[in-house]
C-alpha cells in the first residue's frame, strides 16, 4: 500500500504547484500572441497594445508586496489557493471582454491572482525542505515556467488559428479552476503524525516593525531588486514584442511562429533544473556570480539574435539567451529563499519581486511608445533591452558576499 510519508507529501505539493506555474505562465503569455488578433479586432495602435500588456504587470507588482505579506501570516494554504482561483476566473472573463477596457481590467485581475504564487511557493519550500536541497526544489518548480512557455506558445498560437482568442482564453479559465481545486486538497491534506507547516500561519518573536525593517535596510535587498527590475525589463520586452516581431517583421505565420517558439523555452526547462544543482553544490552564497554570468552571456546572444539572417540561427541565439535569464531568474529567488529568515521569505519575495516587477510593467509599454516613435523599427527596442542586461551584470558584481547560514534575524545586518 502507498504510504503518504512527509517526503511524498513534498514532492506531490511541488508537482501541483509546477502545474499552476505552468498553467500560470500560459495564462501571463496568451495575452502577448492573442493581442495579434486583438489588435486587428479592435483597431489597436502600438502604445495601446503596449498600455494592456503593461495592465497585467501593474497589478502584478502592486499585488506582490500584499501577497507576500498574507502569505507570512496566514500561511499559503487559503492564499495560493484563493490566488490560482481568481486569476483563473479572471482568464476565462478575458474571452468575454468587448472593449479595450474590459480586457484591461480583467488582465489586471488576472495579474493580482498571479503576484501572490512566487511568495507563496517560495515560503512552502523554505518551511518544507532542507537548506540543501531548496534551490533544486525551487528550480522545478520555477521551471514550470519554461514548460508553460513552450506549451503555451503551441497551445495558445492552435487555439486562436483554428477558433478564437475567446474560445483560447476560456479553455484556460476552465483549467485553472481545476487545478486551484486539487491544490486546496493537497495543502490540507495532513501527513501522518505531522503537521503542515508550511500551510498554516506562522508565529515568531520579532515585531511585525522589526521584521520588515529587517528586509527594508538590508543593501542585498535593493541590489536583488536592481537585478531582478532590470532582468524583467529584458525578458518581457523580448515575450511581449518577439511574437509580433515575427509576424509582422519576418513574415511568420501564426502556426509556426507558435511552433519555433517552443525552442528557447524547452531549452529553458532543463537549464532551470541544472541552475538548480549548480547553486545547492556550487553557488552558495555566490549567487551573484551566476546573475552576472546569465546576464552578459544573455545580453551578447540578444544582439547576434537581431542579426541573425536567419529564422532557424535567430531561434537559436534567442535560446541561448533564454537559458542564461533563466539562471538570473531563479538565482534572485534562491538567494532571497537561502538569505532571509523562514518567518520573512514570503514578504521578503513579495517586497523585492513587487519593486522589481514594475520593469515588467514598463518594458511592454516602453518598447510600445519606441516602436510607434521610430515608425516600427525594432533596433532601438532591441537595443535598449541589451542595454538592460548589461546593467544587470554590473549591479550583479557588486554584490557583497554573505554567510547563508546565519539563523533567524541575524542576517539583518549583513549587506
Amino acid at each position: 500500500m502507498y504510504r503518504v510519508t512527509a517526503e511524498n507529501k513534498n514532492k506531490l505539493i511541488i508537482f501541483i504547484l509546477f502545474l499552476c506555474w505552468v498553467v500560470g505562465f500560459i495564462d501571463k503569455t496568451a495575452i502577448n500572441i492573442a493581442i495579434i488578433p486583438i489588435s486587428a479586432e479592435f483597431g489597436l495602435a502600438s502604445d495601446e497594445t503596449g498600455m494592456i500588456i503593461s495592465g497585467f504587470f501593474l497589478a502584478y507588482s502592486l499585488t506582490q508586496l500584499v501577497g507576500g505579506y498574507l502569505v507570512d501570516r496566514l500561511g499559503s494554504k487559503r492564499i495560493l489557493t484563493g490566488a490560482v482561483a481568481v486569476w483563473s476566473v479572471a482568464t476565462a472573463m478575458s474571452g468575454m471582454a468587448t472593449s479595450v477596457l474590459s480586457l484591461a481590467i480583467t488582465r489586471f485581475f488576472v495579474g493580482m491572482g498571479e503576484a501572490v504564487f512566487p511568495s507563496g511557493s517560495s515560503v512552502v519550500i523554505a518551511q518544507q525542505f532542507e537548506k540543501s536541497k531548496m534551490a533544486r526544489a525551487k528550480s522545478f518548480l520555477q521551471s514550470g515556467a519554461s514548460v508553460g512557455f513552450a506549451v503555451g506558445s503551441v497551445v495558445v498560437s492552435t487555439l486562436i488559428a483554428y477558433f478564437n482568442w475567446r474560445i483560447m482564453f476560456f479553455v484556460l479559465g476552465a483549467i485553472g479552476i481545476v487545478l486551484a481545486v486539487c491544490l486546496w486538497q493537497v495543502l490540507r491534506t495532513g501527513t501522518p503524525g505531522s503537521a503542515p507547516a508550511a500551510t498554516e500561519p506562522r508565529q515568531d518573536n520579532v515585531s511585525e516593525k522589526q521584521r520588515l525593517l529587517n528586509i527594508v535596510r538590508r543593501p542585498l535587498t535593493w541590489k536583488i531588486t536592481a537585478c531582478y527590475f532590470f532582468t524583467n525589463i529584458v525578458f518581457w520586452g523580448l515575450q511581449s514584442w518577439l511574437p509580433s516581431y515575427w509576424v509582422k517583421v519576418k513574415g511568420m505565420s501564426m502556426v509556426s511562429m507558435g511552433a519555433w517558439s517552443m525552442l528557447p523555452p524547452t531549452l529553458g526547462f532543463i537549464s532551470f533544473l541544472t541552475c538548480g544543482w549548480l547553486l545547492d553544490r556550487f553557488f552558495q552564497g555566490r549567487e551573484k556570480y551566476l546573475i552576472a554570468i546569465g546576464a552578459a552571456v544573455s545580453a551578447l546572444f540578444i544582439w547576434l539574435m537581431f542579426n541573425a539572417s536567419s529564422v532557424p540561427v535567430a531561434f537559436a541565439w534567442l535560446s541561448i539567451s533564454n537559458i542564461f535569464l533563466n539562471a538570473i531568474s531563479i538565482s534572485v529567488f534562491v538567494t532571497i529563499i537561502k538569505q532571509y529568515p523562514k518567518a520573512s521569505v514570503g514578504t521578503a519575495t513579495g517586497f523585492i519581486n513587487s519593486l522589481a516587477q514594475i520593469g515588467s510593467f514598463l518594458s511592454p509599454l516602453m518598447i510600445g511608445y519606441m516602436l510607434k516613435m521610430t515608425n516600427q523599427n525594432y533596433s532601438t527596442a532591441f537595443l535598449a533591452i541589451i542595454a538592460c542586461a548589461v546593467i544587470t551584470c554590473l549591479i550583479a558584481l557588486s554584490i557583497r558576499h554573505e554567510q547563508a547560514s546565519l539563523p533567524a534575524e541575524a542576517t539583518s545586518n549583513l549587506s
